[in-house]
């Protein structure tokens, strides 16, 4: 086996990764784009092992079975200590339905697939990501499957055609990057997360090793290369955001700028960019950077399930420097000991063996804590009731609220209640799908119906949209024209306005002043609905509810703080429908007082998540809120339990 050069500078670059990857997942305003560490890291990993395994058959010395002896050393030990430790913490906090969706999510991360799990349980940057301890295992994944293809391939062009390995490699590169950018607009999840559309970026990593691009002729040029190479990075972690299309295109800034870095500093580390990334607290975190990296992520994780507010400052630190503390005491005590070879550490099958006995013992206890469904004898029964809320959302979310797509008309839209014309619209984004299922059953009721036009991720806004839902700008377009045409009604406006605007708060509230006056203009009545108050923990209401009463409290007497935005949000949306004349129904009026918020109200979960109210929190805020603006002669409460029809 050939041996290569250590070079600190990467291993500086690895602490530059890691750093960023853990101050975007604690939401530190500097590293909007963070998320660009983990394509450093692939960067990384393709040059490093396409490095050994191409000194190795050029010395005629290469073994698959010692190339697994080393990734199995690297990989398998520290990995299998944090599962452990993170499946203990599991089980004293997750509630049924999380460990037994814990428990798929170990079993795919044993068997190097939670990639696979990521994309068909949830989204990296979806809200309630942060409910997943083991979701970050998903670059594991994509590098595993790399690990097991990638030499294999190597092997048989170095046998059969080893003049073209350039070539082949270069073919392989651009191939899966058009894939990446060709996929990431209808498939962003797939694209995310599988190795075919992420395997370019470990192959950026090869091309550096195999020498495809000549190295360096000049000290300038190494300096400039290392400069440039850390610029990108640098624009890439403050410009990008959980918003920004990814990987395609835009990962080639960050994954360019490691190869830079990597290509620049095989001259050595004397240039000044380059020494800067062997200063020893870098070179430390760069060691240590694997088992930061699995650390980390289970911290935060616990962190935000088990506080009822947002993390503070002081609270993000000690979990960083928890995170540190593990990380260190795991690679002196774990990874550095498996690591050593012969005599003194682990001899080949002993490592095989131990290996595959570890990861089979988490496959065993994954199997068990999932057959058990969550075992949900540790917790009482109003605890598991309590965790049943998140079902409780409009039983016309599939058939007449718009999820995946807003390309439809509004001959697709539903009416709920009987069958007549209805003389009320609900018009908004998924915050109107369960008061419209409300309001349909209320309609009903009084021998009338309701129109429910409603779209995932696309609110009543003209001229709005973004990367997620790009067709909702047409699709606005196409509501307001044919609203603009139909007989007067009374239009019910509901938004998200707090996380639209938060995307570009000029366009949106332009927008949806425009929407507004174009209604208005039409003849129709208009009703705006207030902010629906979020919880600040960024985490799902019943399962906050759940454990809070776990503890031995009552879920009643479970309070939250209105975020720092909701007041002005509110105050624009009351300036608005002032100006056109609309009806404004504060929301948070019948949730909150004293800027302190209820979740469950009347023995009901009022949310099913942390922003979307149940169908019975939405049918309690209607009762108090709605009932007597459409019906102000009503004096019928909403029953409890009541499923509307269409």
């Amino acid at each position: 086996m050939a041996n290569l050069a250590y070079r600190r500078d990467l291993d500086g670059l690895r602490g530059i990764a890691i750093s960023i990857v853990v101050a975007y997942h604690l939401g530190a305003p500097f590293a909007p784009g963070g998320f660009v560490g983990v394509d450093v890291f692939f960067v990384l990993s393709g040059f490093l092992i396409t490095s050994i395994i191409a000194a190795d058959m050029e010395a005629g010395a290469f073994s698959i079975a010692n190339f697994y002896d080393r990734r199995i050393r690297r990989i398998v030990p520290a990995l299998v200590f944090v599962c452990a430790a993170t499946t203990v913490l599991a089980l004293a906090f997750l509630l049924p339905s999380e460990l037994e969706l814990y428990a798929s999510s170990l079993l795919a991360t044993a068997l190097s697939v939670s990639n696979f799990w990521c994309l068909f349980n949830s989204g990296y940057f979806d809200p309630y990501a942060e409910v997943h301890p083991l979701l970050h295992t998903w670059s594991l994944g994509v590098e595993e499957q790399f690990y097991i293809i990638f030499p294999l391939l190597l092997m048989a062009v170095f046998k059969w055609r080893r003049a073209g390995l350039g070539t082949f490699i270069w073919l392989l590169f651009a191939g899966s990057l058009a894939l990446s950018v060709v996929r990431l607009e209808e498939h962003p999840q797939s694209t995310f997360y599988l190795l075919p559309t992420r395997a370019w970026e470990l192959l950026a990593g090869s091309i550096v090793a195999l020498g495809l691009v000549p190295k360096p002729a000049t000290r300038f040029g190494s300096d400039a290369a290392v400069a440039l190479g850390l610029l990108a990075i640098a624009i890439a972690v403050v410009s990008y955001t959980s918003k920004t299309p990814f990987p395609g295109l835009a990962a080639l800034l960050p994954c360019a700028g490691a190869a830079l870095v990597i290509w620049g500093g095989q001259g050595g580390t004397e240039n000044t960019p380059a020494r800067f990334l062997t200063v020893r607290p870098l070179v430390f975190l760069g060691l240590i950077s694997y088992s930061l990296y699995l650390w980390h992520w289970p911290l935060i994780v616990f962190a935000n399930m088990l506080n009822i507010e947002a993390l503070t400052s002081i609270q993000k630190i000690a979990v960083a420097a928890t995170s540190l503390a593990l990380a260190a005491l795991t690679w002196r005590f774990i990874e550095q000991p498996f690591r050593r070879r012969g005599a003194v550490g682990f001899k080949r099958p002993a490592i095989f063996w131990s290996g595959g006995l570890s990861l089979g013992g988490l496959v065993a206890v994954a199997l068990v804590l999932y057959s058990s469904q969550g075992a949900p004898s540790r917790y009482s029964q109003q605890v598991v009731n309590l965790t049943d809320a998140k079902h409780d959302i409009s039983p016309f979310r599939k058939k007449c609220h718009f999820d995946q797509t807003a390309k439809v008309s509004y001959e697709d839209t539903c009416v709920l209640g009987e069958v007549v014309p209805p003389k009320i619209i609900v018009y908004g984004d998924s915050h109107g799908a369960e008061f419209s299922a409300v309001l349909g059953s209320l309609a009903k009721s009084r021998n009338e119906s309701i129109r429910e036009i409603t779209a995932s991720a696309c609110p009543p806004v003209a001229d709005f949209s973004m990367p997620i839902r790009k067709d909702c700008g047409r699709y606005n377009a196409a509501m307001l024209a044919k609203l603009a045409t139909i007989n007067p009604a009374t239009i019910i406006i509901a938004a998200n306005s707090i996380a639209w605007s938060d995307e570009n708060p000029e366009q949106y509230w332009r927008g949806l002043r425009k929407s507004l006056t174009a209604l208005s203009h039409a003849g129709h009545r208009l009703i705006v609905l207030g902010q629906v108050p979020r919880l600040t923990n960024n985490m799902p209401a019943p399962s906050t509810l759940a454990r809070w009463t776990s503890w031995g409290n009552d879920p009643a007497d479970f309070k939250f703080s209105l975020e720092k935005r909701f007041r002005d949000v509110d105050a624009n949306l009351r300036s608005i429908a002032a100006d056109v004349n609309a009806t404004y129904v504060p929301v948070a009026s019948g949730l909150c007082k004293d800027q302190q918020c209820s979740a469950y109200i009347e023995e009901a979960v009022l949310y099913f998540d942390d922003n979307h109210p149940s169908v019975r929190g939405a049918g309690i805020l209607a009762e108090k809120l709605l009932v007597p603006v459409l019906w102000p002669e009503a004096n019928t409460p909403i029953l409890a339990g009541t499923q509307p029809s269409p």
